[in-house]
């Protein structure tokens, strides 16, 4: 029986992103079979950021431990397709962290929570005075368009900003209405 160590790096630490040298013991009945075993038990872990406001921060060597929450994930840091090294395979992301702040919902401060920030309102030619226009849409409030037309909606990204995307939508109306009335 013969044992093989394969040598490898994954990201370590946090958000500095350095790499760790790591180191992989395989067993095997020749030299040929312990290569394949150790490079079958190299991988490097990392936290799933796909998760908001994982626990999990930690990048490192190794498969995940028992992670019952499933908030850890693992990459083969070796690539037996093309027979190569597939080091540092843990690259660092950003995590997903809930952040809070505000939009405009009937020009009221609405408390909005999420990833990123993104408020929507009705868009410049969507035609508030319509019979069938929608309420919802003409309000604002915190989120994106995902629910309406592209043409009737608009978004932005940062803070009570579509406080001016409502107020503008409404403005043109207005403005030829004491036009007319002039």
């Amino acid at each position: 029986a013969d044992t093989f160590n394969y040598e490898f790096t994954c990201v370590s630490g946090g958000s500095d992103s350095t790499a760790a040298a790591c180191n992989v013991d395989g067993d095997g009945a020749d030299a040929a079979a312990a290569e394949v075993a150790a490079k079958a038990l190299a991988f490097c872990n990392s936290p799933d950021n796909d998760v908001v406001d994982n626990e999990y921060a930690t990048y490192g060597c190794g498969a995940c431990a028992s992670d019952p929450v499933g908030t850890c994930v693992q990459c083969a840091a070796y690539d037996a397709t093309n027979d190569t090294a597939a080091n540092d395979c843990n690259t660092y992301a950003d995590p997903l962290v809930t952040i809070e702040w505000k939009c405009s919902k009937n020009g009221t401060e609405t408390n909005c929570t999420g990833t990123e920030i993104s408020c929507f309102g009705a868009s410049d030619t969507y035609d508030v005075e319509a019979e069938d226009a929608d309420a919802t849409l003409i309000a604002g409030g915190c989120g994106g368009c995902d629910d309406y037309a592209a043409d009737d909606c608009q978004t932005c990204a940062t803070e009570l900003c579509n406080n001016a995307v409502r107020v503008a939508s409404i403005m043109g109306p207005l403005l030829a209405l004491f036009f007319w009335l002039h």
